[in-house]
């Protein structure tokens, strides 16, 4: 008796350590996510302002949205195994043999965000039950968004504003400027997506799907691009005017998008070079939060000086 249940014990231990290796490896292989987190913290501390954001709702958004994010990325990887085997992408959640573990795990990250989302509050809770609900619509079989032109980066960029919306909602205090900055993390989210396409061309074809350079070519894509950029610059000066930042965070915005731009214009002369798209992709994540920040400055210098 005493052997059975040591045996049992000792298995119970494998299956725990054989359970934290797979979600290590997980986390591993999709370390992208964070970007989503740096929407939601980007847009919490704008609507935070003047005031000190409460660290414990600030650990439960980033985690909510992290294992949102996480497990969107996860069902992706299980509805695209055909597509990644053809852009050579080889992670822990692109083997077969590893379905039936990472759908469950899959399962595990949305129900722990969806329920740490409500615990902040109900607002935040049901856009984290619209995030999910579009991860489903764009991944799932019979709807499959991610081989339908347009919709795919549609759905993309929403889910960023999503994301970025519960930082918002999250927050003590609701101000326009927390909206501005959704709304921008949803024109980011529309730049990445094309990027993103000229990368993954070669699987996309091979599967029949329609995204931008396939359907209206490189050239035109990349112009759409910077479209969306200057876009994002015009809102930022509309922001500007409409007294909510100052000067100092208007030319530390623009600045950021001509930079912005000047990457997207770099990375059109070498698009058939992946890894100079992936740095590009990286330098617009990491923009978000940049302009994210010149708000909250701007917004706080402008707030002292009026008072």
């Amino acid at each position: 008796m005493a052997l059975v249940q040591k045996l049992t014990a000792c298995n119970l231990e494998v299956k725990i350590l054989t359970q934290c290796k797979m979600f290590f490896s997980i986390v591993k292989s999709r370390t992208l996510v964070y970007v989503f987190v740096l929407a939601a913290l980007g847009t919490f501390f704008v609507d935070s302002g003047t005031k000190l954001p409460d660290f414990f709702i600030l650990i439960r958004l980033a985690t909510s949205v992290y294992f949102l994010a996480l497990a969107t990325y996860l069902y992706n990887d299980l509805t695209d195994y055909d597509v990644d085997e053809v852009n050579n992408r080889h992670t822990i959640s692109s083997k077969r043999s590893s379905y039936l573990q990472i759908l469950y795990h899959t399962i595990g990250f949305f129900a722990v965000s969806i329920l740490l989302a409500f615990s902040i509050n109900v607002q935040t809770g049901l856009l984290s039950l619209g995030f999910g609900a579009l991860a489903i619509l764009y991944s799932h079989p019979k709807t499959h968004l991610k081989d339908r032109f347009v919709w795919k980066t549609v759905v993309t960029a929403a889910g960023g504003s999503l994301a970025a919306l519960m930082g918002c909602f999250a927050s003590d205090s609701f101000s326009y400027l927390g909206i501005m900055s959704s709304v921008i993390s949803f024109m980011f989210w529309f730049t990445l997506g094309p990027l993103g396409d000229v990368s993954d061309i070669a699987g996309d074809k091979a599967n029949g799907r329609r995204t931008f350079p396939i359907v209206l070519g490189m050239s035109n894509t990349f112009r759409i691009m910077h479209l969306v950029i200057i876009s994002i610059m015009s809102l930022i000066f509309v922001i500007y005017y409409l007294n909510e930042i100052n000067t100092f965070g208007l030319i530390l915005s623009i600045s950021t998008c001509l930079f912005v731009s000047y990457t997207i214009s770099r990375v059109s002369k070498n698009y058939h070079e992946k890894k100079i798209i992936k740095q590009t992709r990286t330098t617009l994540r990491y923009s978000l939060f940049l302009i994210q920040i010149m708000f909250l400055m701007g917004f706080i210098l402008n707030t002292v000086v009026m008072s």
